[in-house]
Formats: C-alpha cells, structure tokens, sequence
C-alpha cells in the first residue's frame, strides 16, 4: 500500500508499522486539508492488509494537533433540526472513521492536545504522552 501525496501529514512505513506525522503550519490545525487528508488515510488503511501498527505523532514538539478551524464553522447551517435529523459534522465523520480502522492504533502525544485530540487521540487504542 503506497501511503503518499498528504499535505498535513507525512506516512513512513518500516515492516508492519506506519508512523503518521502530523506537519501542518505552526499548530497543526485541524481544517478541511487535514479532514481531507485523514479520510484518505482511512480508506488506504480500511484495505492494508500489511500494516498492522499505526502511531500518530507530532512533528512540532509543543503541539500535537490543535483544535477544529473554527473559521469553518461561520458556514454551518443556523437552523434547528431534531436531533433524529442532525448530522455529523465532517471532523466528526472523519474522526470516527479514523478510530475503526483494522490496525491497532497510538497517539503519541507531546505538547498541547486540544480539540483535534479529542477527536483523533481517544480513537486510538493507546495514548502516549511524553515527559515534560
């Protein structure tokens, strides 16, 4: 499986082990390149059948991945819906999707962990964070 072409983040395979290594400007900002970006990640993973490891990483010691692109939010929908026929927003989706992959999965985590952590880091089997 080829894990190449992402712009928030870079994949390294050695053996059974992909490493992802969040590297997105200064915050490693959660928008829609990085939704975009995982939800490819995804449907690569959902068909390897070699990779059985994925850990998550940060390539900027103080942050790991910051929160949702609230800039995103203005183009939300302001009309009430029940909740039957509320839908998931695309972190969301995307996220989730993340967190059922096949193959067992760490956040190694370093630096701040904001919202995009809660969405991306709860999903892997394992935490790690780093002393500091």
């Amino acid at each position: 499986m080829t894990y190449k072409n992402f712009q928030t983040f870079d994949v390294k395979l050695e053996g059974a082990i992909a490493t992802v290594t969040f590297d997105f400007g200064a915050t490693n900002i959660q928008g829609q390149e990085m939704l975009a970006d995982l939800n490819s990640l995804a449907m690569r993973l959902e068909r390897d059948r070699e990779t059985k490891v994925v850990i998550f990483q940060s390539a900027n010691p103080e942050i790991w991945v910051a929160h949702y692109d609230t800039e995103l939010l203005k183009d939300l929908s302001t009309d009430a819906v029940s909740r039957d026929e509320a839908e998931r927003l695309d972190p969301q989706a995307v996220c989730e999707r993340i967190s059922k992959v096949p193959q067992a999965t760490i956040a190694k985590l370093e630096g701040f962990a904001r919202g995009g952590r809660a969405r991306i880091g709860p999903g892997p089997g394992h935490a790690v964070r780093g002393a500091r």
